[in-house]
């Protein structure tokens, strides 16, 4: 249990302190007698050993119980503040109570010097200062360097997921749907020909401006949503219904940017679409703190765009990342089911 509370280094720490530290106690519990001969020296140090190890035992459970209630890494000063007074405590029956065992078991035929009790208790009680602030210090060090190895793989897999915008952004196969949808709208009905055009636009805005960001809200992405499933629609007609449906509540919450156009896509260009069998897509929110996306699945034997499979598992990486829980796909019934769990907004944010 104390492997837990400290660091995976502890053993290496125990094994480096407790041989002088046992050898020095002894040399003070016993004196010069420990000298007396090899096999002496060894007993002596097997009996304080096995001893010291019981006490250490019980002292590792102890740190865990004070790490739980203050585990944060600001409350280092608080925890050690709390931790070396009850050791302090543990020192004091613990050293008295091995001078006992000693004195009443009379294992070695060295005689206890208990004129050396009250120092035996300083000696021990700097040690475990010592051995503290050594497990501490190796703890926060390797807090310290996984949390850098964490920052470079969200810097990582936000790098990626730019990369993976941006080729979503100059997809020469959307913008050719686009194009090719505007220039029929153009030639047919000029009013929906200027709507599509705006949509068109704040898609491709929507893109560029949340590039760099690490949370946008669900309003944004929800807009994002309605305006390129309005492209969909405009292009596929009948052959897509669309439903979308997220309490007002929910969208001052949070979602990493681009999710609808990772899900959507995934959607769009993963199912065959047609008039007689058409798509539909549902977007709601859910009550436990979730996004649901639902499909119903008319899967193509042959996908054109091949950057579909690499958004979600991007996505995937993210939410593993970032700690938010994970995202959900289930399939059901001829239906496929996304589960985005939201983030939550903070107090003082503006959205």
């Amino acid at each position: 249990m104390a492997l837990k509370r400290y660091s995976k280094k502890e053993p290496l720490v125990f094994a480096w302190v407790m041989v002088p530290y046992i050898f020095f106690l002894n040399l003070l519990m016993l004196g010069s007698c420990i000298f007396g001969s090899l096999s002496l020296f060894f007993k002596s140090f097997f009996y304080s050993g096995i001893f010291i190890i019981v006490i250490y035992f019980l002292f590792g459970m102890v740190a865990i119980l004070i790490q739980k209630r203050f585990a944060a890494a600001g409350d280092l000063f608080k925890r050690i503040s709390i931790m070396l007074p009850v050791f302090y405590v543990m020192n004091c029956l613990a050293i008295s109570a091995l001078f006992y065992l000693h004195h009443k078991l009379q294992l070695l035929s060295c005689p206890v010097k208990t004129d050396m009790l009250l120092w035996s208790i300083i000696y021990a009680c700097l040690m475990s200062t010592i051995i503290t602030f050594i497990n501490e210090g190796v703890a926060n060090w390797e807090s310290w360097k996984a949390s850098i190895t964490e920052a470079e793989r969200i810097k990582n897999v936000y790098q990626r997921s730019k990369v993976l915008g941006l080729k979503g952004q100059i997809n020469p196969h959307f913008l050719f749907n686009c194009f090719n949808t505007l220039s029929g709208l153009i030639q047919e009905d000029e009013a929906k020909a200027e709507i599509f055009l705006n949509e068109m636009t704040r898609v491709h805005r929507y893109l560029l401006r949340s590039d760099d960001e690490l949370l946008v809200s669900v309003d944004m992405e929800i807009k994002f949503a309605a305006s390129y499933l309005y492209l969909a629609k405009e292009r596929f007609g009948d052959a897509i219904h669309i439903d979308i449906n997220v309490a007002p509540a929910d969208l001052e919450k949070k979602l990493p940017p681009l999710s609808m156009q990772v899900i959507l896509e995934n959607i769009i260009y993963t199912n065959a679409l047609s008039k007689l069998n058409p798509l539909h897509i549902y977007i709601g929110s859910t009550s436990n703190n979730e996004l649901s996306i639902i499909n119903t699945i008319h899967e193509k034997t042959v996908v054109q765009n091949y950057n579909v499979d690499d958004g979600l598992n991007n996505l995937v990486d993210k939410y593993k990342i970032l700690n938010a829980g994970s995202i959900t796909i289930e399939e059901r019934d001829g239906k496929r089911t996304f589960l985005l769990p939201f983030f939550a907004k903070k107090e003082g944010e503006t959205v």
